[in-house]
């Protein structure tokens, strides 16, 4: 990605398919119980994100660190728990994929300029929770969990909902089974290494 690029994801705000994040989610010197957290809110925003609403489900979501995102200027995060860039894209997969159904085939990861972008391609079906994730307040969601995005909020889709979203995937199915393959096929090729965690 270039600045170009990541400037007019800035310009359009949060959406559906963008979400700002001023820090990273979790750092070193945070005590174990409450890293874990944290890392089950990130999988929680990364899910909602790639799932969207129903009008975005063939966009690119992009989970932007570094931004603030009431102004939308540049926060100068502590990156020290996200580098190196290749470790944590293979532990974000591993992360993701103890969780969601179906699993991550492949995202990206970039730093542009000091910020940091998450790149997740489009997928052929809504993804839900494979088991329960506990997140702050002592809330847990259950297994079939599926979270989704209304503008920058993230909520639980209903029976009704999903069977909106299956509608619109039932549509394009083959053509964004395509895109994932073709994306998946990429991901090897440009890393050599498949993850099967």
């Amino acid at each position: 990605m270039i600045r170009e690029e990541l400037n007019d994801l800035i310009e359009q705000g949060e959406n559906a398919k963008v979400d700002f994040k001023r820090e990273w989610y979790w750092n070193d010197n945070m005590p174990k119980h409450i890293k874990e957290t944290h890392k089950n809110e990130l999988i929680k925003d990364i899910i909602a994100l790639t799932n969207g609403d129903i009008y975005s489900t063939n966009k690119t979501a992009y989970l932007i660190i570094g931004i603030d995102d009431e102004t939308k200027e540049p926060y100068n995060f502590d990156k020290t728990a996200i580098l190196p860039l290749d470790k944590l894209k293979q532990q974000l997969l591993t992360l993701l994929n103890n969780y969601a159904q179906p699993e991550f085939l492949a995202l990206d990861i970039e730093l542009v300029d000091e910020v940091l972008v998450i790149s997740i391609p489009p997928r052929a079906s809504l993804i839900s929770l494979s088991k329960d994730l506990k997140l702050k307040n002592n809330n847990t969601d259950k297994k079939g969990t599926t979270y989704y995005r209304v503008g920058e909020d993230i909520r639980v889709a209903s029976s009704e909902v999903v069977g909106e979203f299956e509608k619109v995937f039932g549509s394009d199915k083959q053509d964004r089974r395509k895109i994932e393959a073709k994306t998946y096929i990429e991901t090897i090729n440009n890393t050599g290494v498949m993850n099967f965690s």
